[in-house]
């Protein structure tokens, strides 16, 4: 009976699944200023640690990605829609397959000559804003179980707001500082390998890539939340 009960009702809802899995992203975003510093001073022992420590984060945010969706298939009555949970879901996995990508990416070059340190801050600094904003991402779906717990209470709608205010914030914040790292790049032209030129441009696009897609769980868990 009691195997029967489970294949019937899931033990946990897919909202709950969706905090772990998101929980489990930002435990994989500790590692990116480790994985960047680790690259810039071409430490590969630590960046393959790091790397092999991702990964198994990125592999159990896939089991529970299949959890969230089986989950679905016991439920009839749910609070959010199933296409609505599923889309913030595949958006949250894209955050942790561009830090897996990250981590594994800049194992694959070492830099001719270091970066002087006007490029090596920003590339901080845009790191520091991916992690910032994986950071409102999970306050933002840990909002979303408060959300349904308090039965859409005005003060829980008002924090989702908050924290979709912030991230449009740093999603402007990592565009400029996208940017700014790209006019810095070009204009190191002639004085850095093409290689390596192509190699940080990649980088950036991974840090950046990572930003959008946490921005967009976010975005996404402010529509449902307001609609």
């Amino acid at each position: 009976m009691t195997r029967f009960i489970g294949k019937m009702f899931p033990k946990k809802s897919p909202v709950e699944l969706l905090r772990e899995h998101a929980q489990t992203t930002k435990k994989a975003s500790e590692f990116i200023l480790p994985t960047l510093e680790a690259f810039l001073s071409e430490n590969t022992e630590v960046l393959s640690t790091i790397s092999k420590r991702v990964d198994q984060l990125e592999r159990n945010a896939d089991d529970l990605k299949v959890q969230i969706r089986e989950s679905y298939s016991k439920l009839k009555f749910v609070y959010f829609d199933r296409v609505d949970v599923l889309t913030i879901l595949q958006q949250e996995d894209a955050v942790i397959d561009a830090i897996d990508d990250f981590a594994k990416y800049v194992m694959l070059n070492t830099l001719e000559k270091p970066l002087d340190k006007e490029l090596a801050n920003l590339l901080f600094q845009l790191a520091r804003e991916a992690s910032r904003t994986i950071d409102v991402m999970f306050k933002s779906v840990e909002g979303l179980i408060l959300v349904v717990e308090s039965s859409f209470s005005p003060k829980s709608l008002q924090d989702e707001e908050k924290e979709a205010l912030e991230v449009e914030d740093l999603e402007a914040s990592t565009d400029k500082t996208s940017i700014e790292i790209g006019k810095r790049l070009f204009s190191m032209k002639n004085s850095i390998h093409p290689v390596d030129l192509f190699f940080l441009e990649k980088v950036v696009r991974l840090l950046a890539r990572i930003a959008d897609h946490a921005e967009n769980v976010v975005e996404r868990i402010r529509m449902i939340t307001h609609s």
